[in-house]
């Protein structure tokens, strides 16, 4: 073959694979909420991991966020459009693949609630797998879920909503049957500024977190920046808070 039909060859090559590629992005797959809450179980990739075990909520109010099921961790929130589900719905559907839509304020893949030894101890990067034993969600009745698990012997109801008019999303963590010593791990961020009724600003005012008037939170110094914890008292507690950005 020639150095000019080899030439050729290797145009038209990347000419189909341009092609292919935009076809492919041509027609997406979007999916919305209607009405009511659409949640979506799905692989998604988060801090550079693909996460196996989540689901994403959009809403009416297009504010949407996804859950990790096996670490109890609220990954992400953003505004706007849901999930481009292209890579899992198209063709063979390979990755297995959803990409939240919009500007997307990432959270922590690390869990919730943990054990600590004592208020100065590290907080877990994760739970082991089956350390955490998921029991399903509950619906409300707006359609909004209640995540329910059982970790460090405790039974764990986590509901995440969307605030009237959808300035702000509101998490409730209550718990059952927790002999303690358990924590509950708010927000993470390089700085984290106390402001006043029970608010603080994470990551120089990236988003703030509102606290309900009776939790007692703290704020506390890792290697990496800052975190504010609040601890669960033995037997049944909750805490609730907004966060806002």
């Amino acid at each position: 073959m020639t150095i000019c039909k080899r030439v050729m060859c290797c145009v038209a090559f990347f000419t189909c694979c341009a092609t292919y590629t935009w076809a492919q992005s041509a027609n997406p797959y979007i999916l919305n909420a209607g009405n009511k809450p659409y949640l979506l179980r799905s692989y998604l990739m988060f801090e550079g991991k693909k996460r196996t075990h989540v689901i994403s909520v959009g809403t009416p109010e297009k504010v949407n966020y996804s859950y990790d099921l096996k670490q109890g961790a609220l990954l992400q929130v953003w505004r706007g459009e849901f999930l481009d589900v292209t890579e899992m719905w198209k063709d063979r559907g390979e990755p297995q693949l959803a990409k939240p839509l919009g500007t997307v304020l990432p959270l922590s893949a690390a869990p919730a609630v943990a054990v600590l030894a004592d208020k100065d101890a590290a907080w877990p990067d994760s739970i082991a797998f089956d350390d955490l034993q998921n029991k399903g969600y509950v619906l409300d009745k707006s359609k909004m879920p209640a995540f329910l698990y059982s970790s460090n012997g405790a039974d764990v109801s986590d509901k995440i909503v969307v605030q009237s008019g959808g300035g702000a999303v509101e998490r409730t963590i209550s718990v059952s049957n927790n002999k303690g010593p358990l924590y509950c791990r708010i927000a993470v961020g390089p700085t984290i500024e106390a402001l006043k009724n029970n608010t603080y600003s994470i990551g120089n005012k990236v988003y703030t977190v509102k606290l309900a008037a009776e939790t007692k939170a703290f704020i506390r110094k890792t290697k990496n920046g800052q975190e504010l914890l609040a601890p669960l008292a033995n037997g049944a507690d909750s805490l609730t808070y907004s966060l806002i950005w």
